[in-house]
């Protein structure tokens, strides 16, 4: 009874990156995933972040690198209804540098969605921080917590014990 609703829906993680970066690796993304059997479930695509136009829900997993920088929000704002509930934005160098900082302190202090991009009240955040670098040294997981019909997302139980 508990494993009924188990992989119901296909995962879909998504990577985007305009590949600008002197010294990107994004492109190789593809090849990772396919050495580990996952390319089935992972996409890349090389874009603007600000030019995607995503389905609603339709995202399991989105990463944010750095280049949205001081436009968190706006790029929040235009990607969120794409995450499943459940689902995360993964947003890379938030801790670290001043305009990232704002945007994630913002988020922690549950300021209104005009300045984040996210309504308050569907997001979880956790930020982890790697102290021996001085950059691109973390990353901040931002979990959407209802879906579009305003339904609360609650992860299944798939077992009674342990």
């Amino acid at each position: 009874e508990y494993v009924e609703q188990y992989d119901t829906k296909k995962s879909r993680l998504l990577f985007v990156d305009n590949c600008k970066h002197q010294k990107e690796t994004a492109t190789g993304a593809s090849t990772v995933a396919k050495s580990l059997g996952m390319e089935d479930y992972m996409e890349f695509l090389q874009a603007d972040a600000f030019e995607l136009d995503l389905e609603e829900e339709s995202v399991d997993l989105l990463w944010c690198d750095f280049g949205v920088g001081s436009r968190m929000a706006d790029f929040a704002r235009k990607i969120w209804q794409s995450i499943r509930p459940g689902g995360f934005l993964i947003c890379h160098s938030t801790l670290t540098n001043r305009g990232t900082r704002e945007w994630l302190e913002s988020i922690r202090s549950n300021k209104e969605e005009s300045i984040t991009g996210i309504p308050s009240d569907d997001v979880v955040e956790l930020s982890l921080l790697e102290p021996q670098k001085r950059y691109q040294n973390s990353i901040s997981i931002l979990q959407k917590r209802k879906g579009i019909d305003s339904a609360d997302y609650a992860e299944p139980i798939y077992s009674r014990y342990a």
